[in-house]
Parts: structure tokens; sequence; C-alpha cells
């Protein structure tokens, strides 16, 4: 083969006459490659190998993704609308508690379309359900009167303390003080750290993700039990504060309740999900690793559960404070069957107090 020999300086180069420069090659497909990639639990596909290897039906997916994050950001709107009027002291708290599935929702939408940013969409969520905790907790005591109120009305009463988590051995051994101002400022700030807490860790998290993501993954496991005792110390205040809530008349549970199946479903569900591929051998699904597979059902899961959620919300806070138009009050009246019937005709002119004064 006749080659063309250009020297330049100390170095030689060798190029074929017939071969040209400029000429690009394909990129052929190896197996071996796309086995490991496809095995690779840390490794997240970029856009376009993940847009190609689910092509056609990545379309479906985000149409119908986009369709149920439209009707929980329009069920938003109207529930915060009919709220706003039986809400007007807690408007603000209600916006943020409510706000919590559209940006939950928003954050899985986010997860399906990019699968690289489930991290920072698991971040948002999770923040937002914590802030959403701590404006509950705002609110439930605005509508208990406010802490001086509240304290003046419970005179002797006592914290409930034994109450989930704390309510098994040894934890029932845990003091009922006295509801004084102290006590309501201990249950503050156990609810209040969480946000907090919370966004310091996952900022390290996505700091660590950023630089190397197998050093993300090593050190996610030390995290986890700073992140579960944040997590259990709130909820623990926010239930002493409905339980003390209830004592004092008011129906807060069941919006404790929508705001922590959003918890769940974020922390718990996710979880679930993101370990189940290292617990069960899943095959490979279109080219990609199972994990991220598994990832993209559970996002649209959750999904259509915020949609759940919010329809349930629209439910709540539509009624005033402490109301239920699906259970009616009903006063039912007994009388004595020994009380003899009294003559209309004899009533005729009678003032109530001597007819009393007459029939007692």
């Amino acid at each position: 083969m006749d080659l063309l020999r250009e020297v330049s300086g100390l170095n030689k180069v060798v190029v074929a006459r017939h071969i040209s420069a400029d000429k690009t090659f394909p990129v052929a497909h190896n197996a071996i490659n796309r086995t490991a990639l496809c095995y690779s639990y840390s490794h997240q596909p970029d856009f376009e190998s993940y847009f190609i290897a689910l092509s056609p039906y990545i379309w479906v997916l985000w149409i119908c993704g986009l369709a149920v994050l439209m009707a929980t950001c329009i069920l938003f709107v109207v529930t915060i609308r009919a709220a706003w009027q039986h809400w007007r002291q807690s408007s603000t708290n209600v916006t943020v508690v409510l706000a919590v599935y559209p940006i939950v929702a928003s954050s899985a939408f986010l997860a399906i379309v990019l699968p690289r940013g489930r991290i920072l969409a698991e971040a948002i969520a999770q923040e937002a359900v914590m802030i959403a905790m701590c404006h509950l907790y705002s609110m439930i005591i605005t509508e208990c009167g406010g802490p001086d109120q509240l304290i003046r009305r419970s005179s002797d009463a006592r914290l409930e303390t034994r109450v989930l988590p704390c309510c098994c051995w040894p934890c029932c051994l845990i003091p009922r003080p006295k509801l004084q101002k102290r006590s309501l400022v201990f249950m503050k700030c156990l609810v209040m750290q969480m946000p907090i807490i919370q966004a310091l860790i996952y900022v390290v998290l996505l700091a660590l993700l950023a630089d190397d993501m197998m050093i993300y993954h090593q050190s996610f496991t030390y995290f986890q039990p700073f992140i579960a005792a944040s997590i259990l110390t709130g909820v623990w205040g926010v239930i002493m504060c409905v339980r003390m809530a209830e004592t004092a008349g008011h129906r807060v549970r069941p919006r404790f309740l929508a705001v922590q199946l959003a918890l769940i479903i974020v922390k718990v569900q996710s979880g679930f999900a993101k370990f189940l591929p290292e617990l069960i051998e899943i095959p490979c699904v279109s080219s990609i690793n199972p994990s991220v597979f598994i990832n993209m059902i559970q996002n649209g899961v959750m999904l259509l559960e915020m949609l759940l959620l919010s329809i349930w919300a629209w439910r709540l806070y539509r009624v005033a404070p402490g109301k239920n138009l699906d259970r009616p009050q009903v006063v039912v009246a007994v009388l004595d069957d020994s009380i003899k019937p009294v003559d209309p005709k004899t009533m005729t002119g009678l003032e109530n107090k001597s007819f009393n004064e007459r029939y007692k």
C-alpha cells in the first residue's frame, strides 16, 4: 500500500493516501459496554439516550404526566380560592400547606423527564413537605387562638408526649409536663428544625453528587440516621400539637393526615423504590438500567397520588375549620313517656315562665 510519509521534527506521521482525515466513522455498538451500563445502578443516562431507549412510549408518559400535573395545579387554585373564604387568619399557612401537592407533583414530573435530575427533584419534594409541616403547626396554633389563649384555656392540662413515634417502651417513660409557654416553645423547636436540618443535609449530598456520584452513593448511608432522626422528632412535635388541639375541641387530624401521607410518599415510597433494584434481580428494560425504569414508574405513581391528595385537600379546606359537610351533626331530643300531654288551649296567653312553673 502506498503511504505518504511526512516528517515534522522528531514526530513521524504515517497516513494512507486513500484515507481522508476529515472522514468520520460511525460508532460501533459494543454489547459488552451496553450491558455494563445497563447493570450499573449508579449510572444515570443522559437525556438523548433516555429518549431513544424509551421512544415512542416516552411521549405517552410525558403527555399523561403533564395532564395530571395540570389537573393538580388547577385543583390547587380552586382549593385556595375556597379556603381563603374560611381561613383568613391563616391564609399564608393554608397556601403553603396546599402548595405541597403541586410542588411534589412538579418534582416527580421533572424526574420523569430528566433522570439525572432525580436527586434534585427528591430534595425539592422533601423540603416542600418539611416546610408544609411547619406551616401546618402554625395553622393549628392560630386556630386554637394563639399560644397565650391556648395556655389560658388549658389551665392545669398536661402535654401528651407519649404519642407516635414515642409511644412504646422506653419512650413511654417520657414525662408529661404541664402545658406552659416553655412546653410550646419546645414543641415548636422540634417542628421547625425539620426544614433546616433537611436542607443542610441535602446541600451536602448535592455537593457530593456534583463531585462524584460514587462518593454520593457511598456517603448516603451515613446520612440516613440524621435524616430519620430529624423527621421523626419533627413528626413527634406535630402529633403532640394535633393531640393538644383535639383536646381543646378542634378537629385537625384529617388535615395532618393529608400532609403526613405526602411525607410517607416522598420518603418511604421513594426510598423503597431506590433500594428495590438491589434487593431483587430485575432485567434491563430498553437498554436502561432497572433503577432508572423503577424510578420512572415510581414518579408516575407519585403524580397520581398527589392528584388524589389534592382532591382530598379540596374536600377538607372548602369548609370552615371544625365543620364537615359529609357528616352533618344531628340533635335528637328524647322525651320521657311519663310526661302527660298538654292541652294546647291551656297554653293560650301563658308566658313561658308561668308554663314552666305550672308543669315543673
